[in-house]
């Protein structure tokens, strides 16, 4: 088994985060569970085009011949693309161990329960010590895997954090929570570190040294941030260079461009590399709305610039393009799967069971069927279009939530771009464990609500997706 030069104590990686982000850049403000996890998603999107980009350098290490004489002798090339991945994967450790700080998780042991619920530090566990504990609890990182499949691992371990931190209204640690949900939450953020440590391992990575030495360069790069932290002036910065985009009604210049079911004129590569690109356009809608504190919610929206706007544009565009070029690869209509889809919610979340109040569907309109779940429902069906073009599935979303009074939560981007990650994971699962008779179903059931959170977003970010779509794939 590879073992770290550098074999620190998880509690010393934790102390040396708290120190220069408390102390040192004061950002207390911005170190909210919302914030963590966006920051997170966002650096795996930066991940997700590493490691598909240098699969070809990053795979070699994982043979077990002998891994540290293959680091040594590796090409100069080599080396650099390994470090890319290398220091995005830095940042998300630093990210999962501040998430995990604020939700006083102790990811430093296995038990699901917290060794003392008074304190936010970690056990005194050395890094080489937490290895072995994560390979015993991780079994979707194998030595049969690639590094594409392990990455993936990863993304849906962090997918399935998505529920602590959406559909909330003001941002807040998990204290207040029960016990069984905060042993859940607990058992979330263990499982995505337990994922980190084993990938880092496999591909012989040394992260701790790494993110000693990551540290101290972001501590330069920030070094005139104190007690300020905004990307805002990065991102305008960044998408300056993208041309400006209006919505300009470009419906009517070639509707059928916008089907759902729409020819995708596009090379298809591997399902694999889709998702990954799908997680990297998450990842830098994530960024756009991280490091924001619960007084900014409400001005998030206006406060979008044109560059930001359009930068969001050609992120929102593409993930909808990879949908829709899932749905082909896999021979799913995906028309079809979204209005059956939508059929199914207005079951699950009746407008008697769920007006005002966002409820996860309960056991009952798991063992009901979909006729039953609807018939005894007041809800005018008669409303909802059939949703053909993305004109269609962006109205039936929006009576969908006007109905249920969900604008509360729907005005948040950062709700909807979390529920969107979420829904990636659910994906990103399906590929992951062995495939079942229903597997086209169960697909175009999760594209489905990919596309639902997608044309949501764009929505509230006032962005006509359709004219998006012809603005970006013309």
């Amino acid at each position: 088994m590879f073992e770290f030069s550098v074999n620190p104590s998880v509690e010393e990686l934790r102390v040396n985060q708290e120190d220069f982000i408390y102390q040192k850049m004061h950002w207390d403000a911005w170190q909210t569970p919302r914030n963590l996890f966006l920051a997170l998603v966002g650096e795996l999107g930066e991940l997700s085009v590493d490691v598909a980009s240098n699969e070809k350098y990053t795979n070699q290490v994982s043979d077990e011949t002998d891994k540290d004489e293959r680091l040594n002798t590796n090409s100069e090339d080599s080396n650099s693309k390994v470090e890319e991945v290398l220091s995005e994967l830095a940042d998300v450790l630093s990210y999962l161990i501040c998430l995990a700080q604020e939700c006083q998780v102790d990811i430093a042991i296995p038990d699901t329960l917290r060794k003392d619920e008074s304190s936010s530090s970690f056990s005194e566990v050395s890094w080489n010590e937490i290895e072995v504990t994560a390979f015993y609890r991780t079994v979707r990182i194998s030595e049969k895997t690639g590094i594409i499949s392990d990455f993936l691992s990863i993304c849906f371990s962090a997918s399935r954090l998505a529920d602590e931190f959406q559909w909330i209204i003001v941002d807040k640690n998990l204290k207040n929570l029960s016990r069984d949900k905060q042993n859940i939450t607990d058992e979330k953020i263990k499982d995505l570190f337990c994922q980190v440590v084993v990938f880092a391992s496999k591909y012989a990575y040394d992260l701790p040294k790494l993110l000693q030495e990551k540290n101290i360069k972001v501590a330069q790069k920030y070094c005139k941030s104190v007690g300020i932290l905004t990307k805002d002036d990065v991102i305008k910065s960044r998408y300056s260079h993208l041309p400006l985009f209006h919505n300009n009604g470009s419906l009517s210049k070639d509707p059928d461009r916008y089907l759902l079911d729409k020819s995708v004129k596009t090379l298809q590569p591997s399902t694999d590399r889709l998702l990954c690109k799908l997680i990297e356009s998450a990842g830098l809608v994530a960024e756009s709305f991280q490091w924001k504190t619960d007084l900014d919610d409400a001005l998030i929206v206006p406060a979008i610039s044109d560059p930001m706007h359009a930068h969001l544009c050609n992120q929102l565009s593409t993930i909808t393009n990879l949908i829709q070029t899932l749905a082909q690869l896999h021979s799913i209509s995906l028309a079809e799967s979204f209005n059956k889809k939508m059929y199914k919610n207005r079951g699950k979340y009746s407008l008697s069971n769920s007006k005002g109040d966002f409820v996860k569907y309960s056991e009952k309109a798991e063992d009901t069927s979909d006729h039953d779940l609807i018939k005894n429902d007041p809800e005018p069906i008669i409303k909802y279009p059939t949703a053909t073009t993305l004109a269609d599935a962006t109205t039936a979303m929006q009576l969908f939530v006007d109905e249920r009074k969900w604008n509360k939560y729907h005005k948040n981007p950062r709700n909807l771009t979390i529920a969107l990650f979420g829904e990636i994971g659910e994906v990103i699962e399906l590929f992951i464990e062995k495939r079942s008779s229903d597997f086209a179903a169960r697909l175009g059931d999760e594209l489905s609500d990919c596309l639902a959170y997608t044309v949501r977003l764009a929505s509230c970010c006032d962005i006509d997706l359709t004219a998006a779509m012809f603005h970006h794939f013309p």
